[in-house]
């Protein structure tokens, strides 16, 4: 074996607790870009291949009611390659071993279809006839464990019909199955079915009719000028605006994970590359310091620079390469947990997770590029050494005093307090890098910890604030306000609150975009209005409230006018003024004064809408009463919407907040741990010169911790408002058109994140007396010599 290949041996002993410490750092950072990059590309080629096999359609459109021949008029317009006309239908699902009622969406089946193909993974498509059969998607059938032959019923238009399932399958349409009474995928509660066109266009009397449409457009055609001509076609028949993919509910969730996915590749690893980088540079200037006598020996001998260069070069690639297996392991773990989560919320045929060739290349790059490029500095060092000035011990560093020290205030300093001020400020940008460093673990313990904050408030201002009611009941048509007096005779119910709800247009300037007007009373207590300090808040007369989304995406401001078309045509459209904004959380709604819109809409009062406050222990018979009930199309139970919420978001939480602290703990372990290691490498003699001149070990210990800790606390703010900002960019990461969540940091998580920094910190301490108090201080003499 050559020297220098013995010589990296010894090194690498010699440095095996730092090595390992920063090939730990290195997997971390290189595992979450890895995961998060590969589950990117294998969600993306999964929404991909999905899209094109199955035929997903460009451009969506709803409607009441229009004569079939207008689908051949659409088919004309150019740049359509197809356009298909069909029925959809909302329905209650009656399950005999479910009491509490289920939404289903009904969707017309033909054989002919082309768009949105239907992927059968079970049984067979459904065929019209005398006995009802029905397709059932697959998280519906699967929360309920139906299979083909299984039987249920469903109530349409007030008609209960039978129907059997035929198969189950998946439809790109639903990737995202979300209902639309629950913020969440509630797969016991929410259903997607399709019928036999013929079976269903009977039952809701579409005979000959369509009320949704879906068109597939030419490559490279400008979608918007076919959706204006769509919209001018179906406009008299009640259409409520033709829409592309990008507001297609489940392909906006879709798309929101894949971005998010693509967005996490980049900010935490390089947070964590960026520290385990600078304490690579730190130990490789250490190594290249202290072993100055040996470079000089080895170049006095006929060793050339470069192939002393190349030597540390290969030390720097161990630590490097090191780091970089694991990190593959860890990405895969990481990555089958997000394949886990897609296969519960996203329903593909398949989502095969793999490592990609295209995340392990960056990776690997992002690991080695930056740390051979900042260890060539010290590298080059090598370089400049001659051999005759490097056999002499290098000159002692130059201590002037500190700008501190000229202050009066320093002149009654303890001398340990001036040593450790001294120390931390000889080496500034060493100093700065480990606070930054130590503010980046804070960071990121706070990123993962205000997750909680999160849900706490949401559930808070949402389910307990302002949503105080236990059932939400709609209704197909508009009802009169004896409605409610039915409904407050059903035993055990205790209030009742009327609602009118009108999905519109809303035009403003540029803006064109489809709502919905929520008209509440003006005492409702069930259903409240609340501001951004959730004080409860009501429209003023012949004014509207605008959720905070318009403002912040729109730029709309109180006093703006705006109009608002009916989206069904059955009414005249109404022009409204800004009174303000509502800091909601769900959806992009406008709210005002329920006999205001019944005055807008030129109609007697009504509702079409119902909140009610039951007795627990009536619900049974409540939802049973309901089931019966003429024109009930939904009936919302918040009890259901509130498991929904927290089972999805609380798994998936804990376990990410749990990734993000180990991590978190690991930045801060690892600069500790090598802070104290080369501290006490490099300040050796002078350690031992303070145990010969009379300092206790106690004494000499509290100089270099207290340094440590003074590094310690200096982090901490920075920290805070780092975390703080990680957090915000956080939220920004997931805000949606349906789904807006504040920023709440709670005064908790910045405690928890400063009270694991001191854990650290004090665990790290431990090793550093056990270090002090085994220096040998005849070998660290020796050493200086």
């Amino acid at each position: 074996m050559k020297s220098l290949s013995r010589k990296l041996l010894r090194d690498i002993s010699t440095l095996r607790l730092q090595i390992l410490s920063m090939a730990l750092l290195v997997s971390c950072g290189v595992a979450i870009l890895v995961a998060s990059w590969s589950s990117y590309l294998s969600l993306a080629r999964a929404q991909q291949e999905y899209y094109q096999d199955h035929q997903f359609a460009d451009v969506f459109t709803e409607l009441v009611r229009a004569p079939r021949h207008l689908a051949d008029q659409i088919r004309d317009i150019p740049g359509v390659q197809v356009a298909e006309a069909r029925v959809i239908e909302d329905v209650l699902i009656d399950l005999a071993h479910q009491n509490e009622p289920a939404l289903g969406h009904v969707v017309s089946y033909s054989p002919t279809q082309t768009l949105n193909r239907i992927y059968l993974r079970q049984g067979r498509f459904p065929e019209p006839g005398d006995r009802l059969e029905v397709l059932v998607h697959e998280s519906f059938a699967k929360a309920h464990e139906l299979k083909p032959g299984d039987s249920f019923s469903l109530v349409i238009r007030g008609q209960k019909k039978t129907v059997q399932v035929s198969g189950i399958g998946l439809s790109p349409e639903f990737v995202y199955a979300l209902s639309p009474i629950s913020m969440f995928p509630d797969d016991l509660h929410y259903g997607v079915l399709w019928l036999p066109e013929r079976d269903l266009a009977r039952l809701n009397n579409m005979t000959g009719a369509f009320n949704s449409l879906i068109v597939k457009t030419a490559p490279h055609v400008p979608i918007e000028s076919i959706k204006r001509r769509i919209d001018f076609i179906l406009s008299p028949y009640g259409s409520l605006g033709s829409y592309d993919r990008s507001r297609q509910l489940s392909h906006l969730f879709v798309e929101d994970e894949i971005r998010q996915q693509k967005s996490m590749s980049a900010i935490i690893p390089a947070i964590f590359i960026s520290v385990a980088v600078f304490i690579l540079h730190t130990i490789i200037s250490r190594l290249i310091g202290l072993q100055r006598i040996q470079i000089a020996t080895l170049k006095s001998l006929g060793y050339g620079s470069g192939v002393l260069a190349f030597h540390y070069w290969k030390l720097v690639s161990v630590i490097l390469v090191l780091g970089l297996l694991p990190a593959i392991a860890f990405a895969y773990g990481i990555g089958q947990w997000y394949a886990v989560l897609y296969e519960r919320y996203f329903r593909f045929p398949h989502v095969d997770f793999s490592l990609s060739q295209e995340a392990l290349f960056w990776g690997l790059l992002a690991a080695l590029l930056p740390g051979w490029l900042a260890t060539a500095s010290s590298l080059s060092r090598i370089f400049k050494l001659d051999p005759a000035e490097a056999m002499r011990p290098p000159a002692p560093a130059s201590y002037n005093r500190t700008f501190m020290e000229k202050w009066k205030i320093a002149r009654t300093m303890h001398i340990q307090t001036k040593m450790l001020v001294r120390n931390i400020l000889a080496r500034p940008w060493r100093s700065t890098l480990s606070i930054l460093s130590l503010s980046a673990a804070t960071a990121i313990l706070i990123n993962g910890s205000f997750w909680s904050d999160i849900i706490e408030f949401v559930i808070q201002r949402q389910f307990i604030e302002i949503s105080r009611e236990d059932l939400e009941i709609r209704f197909l048509h508009p009802r009169r306000m004896e409605v409610l007096s039915e409904i407050s005779r059903i035993p055990g119910v205790y209030i009742v609150e009327g609602a009118r709800t009108v999905p519109v247009r809303l035009h403003f300037r540029q803006l064109d975009k489809n709502t919905a007007v929520l008209a509440y009373d003006g005492i409702s207590t069930l259903r409240r209005i609340l501001n951004r300090e959730g004080v409860v808040i009501q429209p003023r007369e012949n004014q509207v409230l605008l959720s905070q989304y318009y403002a912040k995406k729109y730029r709309l401001k109180t006093g703006d006018r705006l109009f608002l078309e009916v989206a069904d045509k059955t009414r005249p459209g109404f022009t409204v003024t800004v009174g303000g904004f509502v800091e909601d959380i769900v959806g992009s709604s406008i709210y005002a004064r329920r006999e205001d819109l019944s005055r807008w809409l030129s109609e007697f009062p009504s509702i079409n809408t119902a909140y009610v406050k039951i007795d627990p222990a009536f619900a049974e018979q409540i939802y049973i009463k309901l089931k019966q009930f003429p024109e009930v199309i939904t009936v919302g139970v918040k009890r259901l919407v509130f498991e929904s919420f927290t089972a999805t978001l609380s798994g998936m939480i804990m376990t990410f907040t749990a990734i993000l602290l180990l991590f978190a703990v690991t930045i801060s372990g690892a600069v500790l741990f090598n802070m104290v290691r080369i501290d006490v490498s490099e300040k050796s003699w002078e350690l031992a010169s303070l145990r010969i001149l009379g300092f206790e070990i106690s004494a000499v210990f509290q100089v270099l911790f207290f340094q440590m800790g003074l590094q310690v606390l200096v982090s901490i703010f920075p920290g805070l408002l780092l975390g703080y900002g990680l957090s915000y960019l956080s939220t920004k990461w997931i805000h949606t058109d349906a789904f807006i969540f504040p920023l709440v940091v709670d005064t908790r998580t910045y405690a928890l994140a400063v009270a694991i920094m001191v854990l650290c910190y004090l665990m790290t301490g431990l090793f550093l007396y056990s270090k002090v108090k085994s220096l040998n201080m005849t070998e660290a003499l020796k050493a200086r010599e």
